[in-house]
């Protein structure tokens, strides 16, 4: 039974993005994108498990059941009926004031990835807590400003755009290059597609875009091996990337199974056994950890705040460090299988940002763009991911637009001015 439920998974995730790539742009929604989530992240995990006898008879059948079920719900949420266009008059932003404001954020973010490349080695690569979260917190911000100075620059190629466009990929080659991160390089493509699909209806070719799909796979099983490489303490020479076996890093992946899967059966199956459910309270709990400083307000006050999630988490349960339990986890374990919900909406929300980004509202491309990553860490990590990515955004990257924003009455050039439906 589990065997067939993974092949159910499997074809389901196939068939999505098949569907997807009816059209190129198909490869910028939603859908296409967490099918290839659960295709190249969820899948390739289980098969190991199938028949492992450790695990409770069926827990298994049922992670693979639920994975197929929030699948589904990312592609029912997508296409949803939705309300009719807003008819509000759209707003302007000045296009030299929205790349002062790329660069500021630019600068900013630079700098706090500065400070976390000069932190001691064993803080460097290590769980951050303390200083090294402020600095993650406001590094986030150079993304805000490349999105920025990328849509600027597809729609009128200048100068300052190209500047603020070169500064930032200096600092996402040392990202993506020498320390490996892989959200970063999932940025740094969709900043791009995305600038491109939506000023130029540019859109990537369907072969590269399933190439890309099935490389990440791959790439995802060696993410390891090339960061001990590119970030050891006693530095490797970059020919050591080369006996890199990809091959056979996804082999042993498809044999012996994956931590993260491994994690989300373990805790399901807990929460099954339990019925210790949090009904949506987990992101009440990850929102006061990520946005409560303990530093300012004290350990104490910010953890009266989260609310205690007894039985959801077996006394044996030790997870690998580093691995992370998949969204698949905290959906389950907010309201059984109903938790495919939590997807439905999510995929719901992203139609609508696109739909507006497609309408032409800048501001909607740039947060659509900067969604792309935290919505596929919705599987792979957790459900919390793309809404602390809004809020980040609320807090930071809406107030600077409107800095640059202009009234549609001012008289000044069509160049300069860079139409934005609220």
């Amino acid at each position: 039974m589990a065997m067939a439920l993974i092949w159910i998974l499997v074809l389901t995730s196939a068939g999505v993005i098949v569907v997807s790539l009816r059209r190129p742009e198909g490869a910028y929604q939603y859908p296409f994108l967490a099918a290839a989530t659960f295709l190249g992240f969820i899948a390739p995990q289980l098969p190991a498990f199938a028949e492992d006898p450790f695990f409770a008879e069926g827990a298994v059948a049922r992670t693979a059941a639920f994975a197929t079920l929030c699948l589904l719900g990312c592609v029912l949420g997508w296409h949803l009926p939705r309300p009719s266009a807003s008819t509000r008059r759209p707003w302007c932003f000045d296009e030299h004031k929205l790349l002062a404001v790329a660069a500021g954020l630019s600068l900013i973010g630079a700098y706090f990835y500065m400070k976390i490349n000069n932190l001691p080695y064993d803080i460097k690569f290590s769980i951050y807590t303390g200083l090294p979260v402020v600095y993650i917190f406001f590094a986030r911000l150079m993304p805000y400003g490349f999105a920025i100075a990328l849509i600027c620059f597809a729609r009128r190629p200048s100068l300052p755009g190209l500047g603020v466009v070169a500064f930032d990929l200096v600092v996402y080659a040392d990202r993506i290059l020498v320390h490996g991160r892989r959200s970063e390089a999932a940025d740094f493509v969709f900043l791009i597609a995305l600038a491109l699909w939506f000023q130029r209806r540019l859109a990537a070719p369907r072969l590269l875009s399933i190439l890309f799909v099935l490389g990440a796979a791959l790439a995802l099983t060696s993410t390891g091996d090339y960061r001990s490489v590119t970030t050891a303490r006693d530095p490797s020479p970059w020919s050591a990337l080369l006996k890199i076996d990809v091959a056979a890093n996804f082999e042993h992946l498809l044999a012996y199974g994956g931590e993260e899967v491994r994690n989300a059966i373990n805790r399901m199956e807990t929460v099954r056994t339990t019925e210790a459910y949090d009904f949506g309270l987990s992101h009440w709990n990850a929102t006061a950890f990520n946005y409560v400083p303990a530093q300012l307000l004290g350990t104490h006050f910010k953890e009266s705040l989260m609310v205690s999630l007894d039985g959801q988490i077996a006394r044996d349960y030790a997870p690998h460090p580093g691995t992370t339990e998949t969204g698949l986890t905290d959906a389950f374990a907010s309201f059984s299988y109903l938790g495919a919900l939590k997807f439905v909406l999510l995929a719901y929300l992203m139609r609508r940002l696109y739909d507006a980004a497609m309408r032409g509202s800048t501001a909607c491309q740039i947060v659509y763009a900067l969604s792309l990553s935290p919505s596929m860490h919705a599987i792979t990590h957790h459900t919390q991911w793309p809404y602390s990515n809004w809020i980040h955004i609320g807090l930071f990257l809406l107030p600077a637009l409107l800095l640059a924003r202009t009234r549609t009455d001012e008289v000044r050039p069509a160049a300069a001015t860079v139409p934005f439906s609220s």
